[in-house]
């Protein structure tokens, strides 16, 4: 073999030895690399040498998660209903419940009442906060149209299932004062919801204490009971000028009867021993009229009387009018005087509205005078129709004519005018 020959030969070795190098470090640098996820890594990605451990990234991405959700506005999209429940006190209060409700067994995807419910165990504030602010404008709406200073407190939010049919809750609950106007023993309310519209989703449910019987209610309601009324807004309904509106009277529990149903309840021997009675008054009266003529037959033609006996006659008198009270100015008398005296220029009884129309008060400021002064058994308050009427206790003005004695006696012993 010449020398040509022999530098081939080595020349194709070196090649293959080069290449049996490669192959063999290649299992070692993938070795390396698997081995380097167990513990940091020896090179960072953008080469600044730093290693990076797996697990703190892994906390890191669960922080960042549940600040992300924490940051989201609150949001209760996707319920099947709302029911608005307002329940009506006695002082003019209402306690409101808000209800969204999520319907689980017909395989609601919209919503995940898990995730929803748990988020406001999380941060129940988040979701109390943006219900206060919506709240608060209607609080605003509400003074403007209604004139009442108002105030909304308690604001509370729960969750709830229910088995049958299986609904999950969120009831966002708070207190309303001054919601309804109140007069001595009656309720009105509904003006504080002028103008509320409700839709298809929405049900209105307004309840009230035992001791109170409704006395119109408008508009009709959709379904009733013996202490509430509901309205359900299977087509958007919104309320025009002066509705809702509920009138409540305090009865102590008993129905409110009207004329009608008085004449329903007469028994019939009641008309029958009316009908008798009247028979025997015409009896009574056309026999009293048969003797009186026969007498003036027996006495003669009163004619022939002298003219003069007609004009010695006494004349009839007339009926008093009743004098004026006497005493000491309006403007020197408090405000349960002034009503007292009103009450006696006008014979012990006035309706409460002539009160507000002749001391030139607010209803609300003769409502309240009327209520201390009925607390105190100074007056009494009943209506006719639709208006208070007040009037003075018979045994009130018994007392007046004790004490008016007992001064005249005081003076009599003094010898002082």
């Amino acid at each position: 073999m010449d020398a040509r020959a022999v530098r081939a030969l080595l020349c194709c070795l070196v090649v293959l030895g080069g290449m049996g190098a490669s192959v063999g470090l290649a299992p070692l640098v993938g070795a390396g690399t698997a081995v380097g996820h167990d513990g940091p890594i020896a090179a960072d990605v953008d080469g600044s040498g730093s290693g990076i451990d797996t697990d703190s990234t892994s906390a890191t991405a669960a922080d960042a998660h549940v600040s992300s959700r924490q940051e989201e506005e609150p949001s209760l999209s996707g319920y099947y209903r709302i029911n608005v429940e307002i329940d009506l006190h006695g002082n003019g209060s209402a306690t409101w419940a808000v209800e969204y409700r999520y319907r689980l067994d017909d395989g609601n995807e919209t919503v995940d009442w898990e995730s929803l419910r748990q988020d406001i165990e999380d941060r129940p504030e988040a979701y109390l906060e943006s219900f206060e602010d919506r709240r608060e404008e209607t609080l605003v709406a509400a003074e403007n149209e209604t004139g009442r200073n108002m105030t909304m407190s308690n604001f509370a939010v729960e969750t709830d299932e229910s088995a049958d049919p299986q609904y999950g809750k969120v009831r966002f609950t708070f207190d309303w004062g001054s919601f309804s106007h109140v007069e001595v023993n009656r309720i009105e309310a509904g003006d504080a919801l002028e103008g509320f519209v409700i839709d298809e989703r929405t049900r209105l449910i307004v309840s009230w204490p035992d001791e109170y019987q409704n006395a119109s209610i408008e508009p009709e309601p959709d379904d009733s009971g013996e202490r509430s009324v509901l309205w359900s807004g299977e087509e958007t309904r919104e309320f025009v000028d002066g509705e809702p509106r509920i009138e409540l009277i305090q009865t102590g529990g008993d129905p409110i009867q009207s004329p009608s149903d008085a004449r329903e309840e007469l028994p019939l021997s009641w008309l029958a021993g009316l009908g008798i009675g009247l028979l025997a008054a015409l009896a009574v009266g056309w026999w009293w009229m048969t003797q009186r003529e026969e007498s003036g037959d027996r006495d003669g033609d009163t004619s022939d009387q002298p003219a003069g006996s007609v004009a010695n006659a006494e004349p009839a008198t007339d009926v008093d009018e009743p004098d004026e009270p006497t005493g000491p100015p309006l403007e020197l008398l408090s405000n349960e005087e002034r009503v007292m005296r009103l009450l006696e220029q006008h014979g012990g009884r006035i309706k409460q509205q002539q009160v507000v129309a002749e001391l030139d008060w607010t209803e609300a400021k003769t409502s309240q005078v009327v209520s201390g002064l009925r607390e105190e058994e100074q007056i009494e308050v009943f209506r006719i129709g639709r208006e208070n009427v007040l009037s003075i206790p018979d045994d009130a003005d018994d007392r007046v004519g004790l004490e008016t004695d007992a001064d005249e006696d005081e003076l009599d012993a003094s010898g002082e005018p």
